[in-house]
C-alpha cells in the first residue's frame, strides 16, 4: 500500500469508515466505540491493551474489537507502525450477515486477534485496498461494494481462526506481563471489596508503583479500570437475568446500590433500570 497517503474516508453517515495511517510515535488513550473496529498492521509493531492483556501486534496481525470494549494502543520500541483501521456498525453489515450461512460476528465471542500467513496477508490487504479506493470514489453502488468486501474479510478472519495454530505474541516486556497479570486478577476478583492496596500486596509491589505502571500501560487509573470491569459484568446481568438491581450491585462488588447507580450512569450514560429496559 505504499502508493496510498494517510487517508480517512466514511460512508453512510459514518456507519462505515476506513483510515490508513503511517504515523510514528502516535499514542491513543483508553477509549471505546459503539461500533466494531478492525485494526490491521501493515508494517512495524504496535502495543495493544485489550481483554486484560498487553499484546505485541506485528505485520500481518489483525484485531477485531467488539462495540464498547475499552482498549488502548501505544507505540512499541520499534515506534513505526503502518496500519489500517476499519469501523463499522452492526446495522451496516447486517444485510450481508443475514445471508451468510455461518455466524461471522458471534455476539458472545470476545474481541480477538488474528495472525495471517504471508499468502493470507496478500488477500487481506487487497480487500482493504479495494474498500479504501471504493470509499474514495463513492460511485454508484459504493455501499454494496464495501459491504461485500467487508463480508469477504470477515470470512477470511473466520477461516483463519478455525485453522490457526500459531498464536499472536503477548508482549515480552516484564512490565507489560506484570500489568496483564494484575488486570487478569482484577477481572477474577472484581466482586470482592478489591482495593489498590490489596492488589499491591498480592503482587509484592508498592501501591504508588502499581498505580503508576498500570496507568502508563493501560491508560486507566486502577480504580477506573476496576469500575469498568464491574460495570461490564453488571450490564451482562441486567441483559441476561431478572435479578433485582440491588442484587446486581452486590454481585459486582458495590457496597451500596446508590453508588452503583451513580457509577453505572457515569460510565454508560444510562441508569441500570433504563439500560435493562432498552436491552429487552
Amino acid at each position: 500500500m505504499s502508493d496510498l497517503s494517510i487517508v480517512k474516508y466514511a460512508i453512510e453517515d459514518n456507519d462505515f469508515s476506513i483510515h490508513y495511517t503511517n504515523l510514528v510515535g502516535q499514542m491513543r488513550g483508553p477509549h471505546a466505540h459503539p461500533s466494531y473496529e478492525i485494526l490491521y498492521v501493515m508494517e512495524g509493531e504496535r502495543i495493544f491493551f485489550l481483554n486484560e492483556t498487553v499484546y505485541l501486534l506485528q505485520k500481518g496481525d489483525m484485531i477485531l474489537i467488539n462495540p464498547n470494549d475499552p482498549h488502548r494502543s501505544t507505540s512499541s520500541e520499534a515506534s513505526k507502525c503502518e496500519r489500517i483501521l476499519v469501523n463499522f456498525t452492526d446495522a451496516f453489515i447486517q444485510p450481508e450477515l443475514a445471508r451468510a450461512p455461518i455466524n461471522l460476528l458471534p455476539q458472545e465471542r470476545p474481541s480477538r486477534i488474528f495472525r495471517f500467513s504471508v499468502n493470507e496477508q496478500a488477500a487481506v490487504e487487497e480487500l482493504l485496498r479495494r474498500m479504501i479506493h471504493e470509499c474514495q470514489g463513492q460511485e454508484e453502488g459504493c455501499s454494496a461494494f464495501v459491504r461485500a468486501s467487508l463480508t469477504q474479510l470477515l470470512v477470511l478472519m473466520h477461516r483463519n481462526e478455525r485453522k490457526q495454530s500459531q498464536r499472536f505474541a503477548h508482549s515480552s516486556h516484564p512490565m507489560h506481563q506484570k500489568v496483564s497479570e494484575i488486570a487478569a486478577y482484577v477481572v477474577e476478583h472484581y466482586a470482592t471489596g478489591l482495593t489498590l492496596n490489596d492488589v499491591a500486596r498480592r503482587f509484592y509491589i508498592s501501591p504508588s508503583y502499581l498505580s503508576r505502571i498500570f496507568r502508563s500501560i493501560t491508560g486507566f487509573h486502577f480504580k477506573e479500570y476496576l469500575q469498568l470491569v464491574r460495570i461490564r459484568e453488571a450490564k451482562r446481568l441486567l441483559r441476561e437475568t431478572s435479578i433485582p438491581i440491588g442484587a446486581v450491585a452486590e454481585a459486582t462488588g458495590f457496597e451500596h446500590t446508590a453508588n452503583f447507580n451513580v457509577t453505572f450512569k457515569k460510565i454508560t450514560g444510562s441508569t441500570p433500570g433504563h439500560y435493562r429496559k432498552s436491552t429487552r
